[in-house]
């Protein structure tokens, strides 16, 4: 049942989180660098490569999911209103999943969640730097 969710699919699943998140939120806010420097692509492509190189191994999955979050709260406490609170929805976003190998209903409910939850946030983000 867990090779639905390989490390594999997962990857592939971050990637796309990350491709939306970075083409999403292209627009640019006169009062926030963070916008008009696209800052989140960093963390993001360091998670998408992590998430990768993490194949078979979901306790690196989950500590590059935790890096994500961490980077992504430290971007946010650089940036004011309403960017900071998407970024931080999007760090939560990512903060709340941890894969299991031992339960994969549980695991597979915390993809669609993230795919639900980042796609949100990465919505806001948008609005937020337009």
């Amino acid at each position: 049942m867990f090779r639905a969710l390989s490390s594999r699919r997962l990857a592939v699943t971050a990637a796309g989180f990350a491709l939306i998140s970075m083409t999403a939120a292209c627009g640019a806010s006169a009062n926030s660098a963070v916008c008009t420097e696209a800052a989140w692509s960093k963390p993001f492509a360091d998670f998408t490569t992590a998430a990768t190189a993490s194949a078979g191994d979901l306790t690196k999955y989950n500590d590059a999911t935790a890096k994500l979050a961490a980077d992504l709260k430290a971007l946010a406490g650089t940036a004011d209103g309403e960017v900071a609170t998407a970024l931080n929805d999007l760090a939560t976003s990512f903060e709340s999943v941890k894969i299991d190998a031992n339960d994969p209903a549980a695991a597979a409910t915390a993809v669609s969640s993230l795919a639900t939850k980042a796609q949100e946030a990465s919505t806001k983000l948008a609005a937020a730097c337009s």
